[in-house]
């Protein structure tokens, strides 16, 4: 087990009793009962390895915090204040009004939450009737008690503010809606689903099945509203007219949306990144400009779901613009620009270079050949950083998304045809201007000089990464390389693999220290490439289910993802006439290791752990 992978939380199953076992019994911590509340169980993992657990007993209002243990030289890593923490914030989800402990060893532990002790005989009777307090705990155990609803807290009437009107963010709205919660949506654009109105002529390789959110189908469904055909392929725009739009139009989701709101900051009402006391009772406020004018949001929760396409990538291999790309900009479209339409005189007669190896670039090189073969001396030309094309590719036929095969297949006709310049593992550096043309200067993957010259016109197709700057005062985790969320980045790596196909995922996965901030949608995948329209209705479904302290639907999984049919964790290549394998299928069963666990309590190397802490 690696002790720099990440610690991620998960609630327990039936199949991890013996790993909860293992911890409790090494350290004489008591097991009665325990089975019985696997529901409301949260387990710590490191590689996949249980390190940590922490559970509650719920008794109506009240319930009692129990079994929390961290694994042997895990100890002050923050896995115990981790566990603890997301507890409290769930009792808190469930309108818990008092959370009770037993504990011998740790009372000034728990002290630093703001539990206290109590007498005894003032535990409630559900509690006195617990496997706990019957037997399983010593006569000299302390009872604590930490209040919560006597805490102030932000009003329960503020909204929840969704950042952005995308279609992930306008399916958060939905489960807002249908739940009866308060909510106000900021769209920096004058209209709702804008991105997809910027690659609006796309046809989107995933049917209409994967594209329209259930919430979002049910609240239309009385209007007289028709599903598209399950199906069929739309493009872009379509989502936007077919489904967004008149979904925004309705007068309860229209009084939710203010368009043309661009979110500058967001932060915690009287508090900077610094302060921690009361920080997760605190207002959240979202500074914005509307009209010009500054705006402040008071929100109980935000729902980060603004993505990522207004920040592409640049050219430069190295993450930072290459020399004398500003310079250029004219001359660089970034994205997928219209070219069988709007922008076709721009490209037609001209040679044209596209950088990138994902989709985008796909669907702009098969447009400029189609336009090569209308218009005499329209050239084009392929440069990608990577010298393994097997993902960009695809899987063919074995792909479970048709339409996204056929594109990696087509890609590949087109390469192998000899109808463009191809520059495989291309590290661009500078970009230079002669004349009326541009020059490409760069290293290929020898570092040996690579020069493309004579080009009109550069389409940049390298990605997009999320805008950072937004969330800079609160308090967030995140992969140090995708600037994804935390626990999301081992499951999306692209240098791992490259399927769209992740498990789904929920609140848990998409949470962050800062208590009611959850990244949704692609800008929870930060640069990863690969993201699904419908992982993000089912992550804001989990979201939503989570801030309604639904913790039930909030950690239940309704996704079931197509698979790619590649996966660039194989290297190897394929052998002829085979399909390539997926990584990212189901993951086979495996025997957890036993984790040998203590209590997270202080202790001394002459005392036994304590039994109830």
């Amino acid at each position: 087990m690696s002790l720099n992978a990440p610690i991620t939380l998960r609630p327990a199953g039936p199949s991890d009793w013996p790993a909860i076992q293992r911890l409790l019994l090494a350290h004489q911590l008591p097991t009665a009962g325990a089975q019985d509340h696997l529901a409301t169980t949260l387990l710590a993992l490191r590689a996949g390895e249980v390190v940590g657990c922490a559970g509650a007993e719920v008794y109506g209002s009240i319930a009692l915090l129990r079994s929390v243990a961290v694994a042997p030289g895990l100890q002050r890593q923050g896995i115990g204040r981790t566990l603890v923490e997301r507890l409290l914030h769930e009792a808190r989800a469930r309108d818990i009004a008092t959370l009770y402990l037993l504990t011998v060893t740790a009372p000034e532990y728990f002290a630093a939450y703001g539990f206290k002790r109590l007498p005894v005989e003032q535990a409630p009777a559900a509690l006195k009737a617990s496997a706990e307090f019957q037997g399983a705990c010593p006569a000299c155990a302390a009872l604590m008690a930490l209040p919560l609803r006597e805490v102030p807290t932000a009003p329960a009437d503020l909204p929840v503010a969704v950042l952005g009107a995308g279609p992930v963010g306008l399916a958060a709205l939905a489960q807002l809606l249908e739940r009866g919660l308060p909510a106000v949506v900021l769209e920096a654009g004058a209209t709702v689903g804008a991105h997809l109105v910027d690659y609006g002529h796309v046809q989107l390789f995933s049917p209409w099945r994967f594209n329209v959110d259930p919430a979002m189908a049910r609240l239309l469904a009385p209007t007289g509203w028709q599903a598209p055909p399950a199906d069929v392929l739309p493009r872009a725009a379509e989502v936007v007219a077919q489904v967004l739009q008149p979904f925004a139009d309705l007068p309860a989701a229209a009084a939710c949306l203010r368009r043309g709101a661009r979110v500058t900051g967001i932060s915690r009402e009287g508090l900077d990144k610094v302060k921690t006391g009361g920080r997760d009772r605190a207002a959240f406020v979202v500074h914005y400009q509307l009209g010009g004018q500054p705006r402040t949001l008071r929100a109980r929760a935000v729902i980060d779901a603004t993505g990522t396409w207004g920040q592409p990538n640049p050219l430069g291999a190295d993450g930072l613009p290459a020399e004398g790309e500003a310079r250029a900009a004219d001359r660089i479209v970034y994205g997928i620009p219209d070219i069988a339409g709007a922008q076709r005189a721009r490209y037609a007669g001209r040679h044209t270079l596209v950088v990138g190896a994902g989709h985008s670039a796909a669907n702009a090189l098969l447009a400029l050949a189609d336009l090569a073969r209308e218009v005499p001396g329209t050239r084009l030309a392929w440069a990608v950083r990577t010298p393994q094309l097997r993902r960009v590719f695809g899987g063919g036929a074995a792909d479970a998304l048709p339409a996204r095969g056929a594109l990696g297949a087509s890609l590949r006709r087109l390469r192998d045809g000899g109808m463009l310049a191809y520059h495989a593992g291309l590290h661009i550096t500078r970009i230079e201007r002669h004349g009326e043309q541009l020059r490409v200067v760069g290293q290929d993957a020898r570092q040996q000089p690579v020069v493309v010259d004579g080009l009109d016109e550069i389409i940049c197709a390298t990605g997009q990464r999320p805008d950072l700057s937004l969330t800079r005062e609160l308090r967030l985790r995140l992969d140090p390389a995708l600037e994804s969320t935390e626990a999301l980045g081992p499951l999306i790596d692209p240098n791992l693999h490259s399927c769209g196909t992740v498990r789904p995922h929920g609140h848990r996965e998409l949470a962050h220290p800062e208590l009611g901030f959850y990244t949704v949608g692609v800008k929870s995948y930060g640069r990863a490439p690969t993201f699904l329209m419908a992982t993000g209705f089912e992550q804001v479904r989990s979201v939503v289910a989570a801030l309604a302290g639904d913790l039930a639907a909030a950690d239940r999984v309704e996704l079931d993802l197509p698979e790619t049919g590649v996966c660039s964790t194989d290297q190897a290549p394929p052998t002829p006439g085979e399909g390539y394998g997926s990584c990212c299928g189901p993951a086979p069963a495996r025997q957890v290791e036993a984790a040998v666990a203590v209590s997270l309590a202080p202790r001394s190397a002459t005392t036994a752990s304590g039994c109830c802490g």
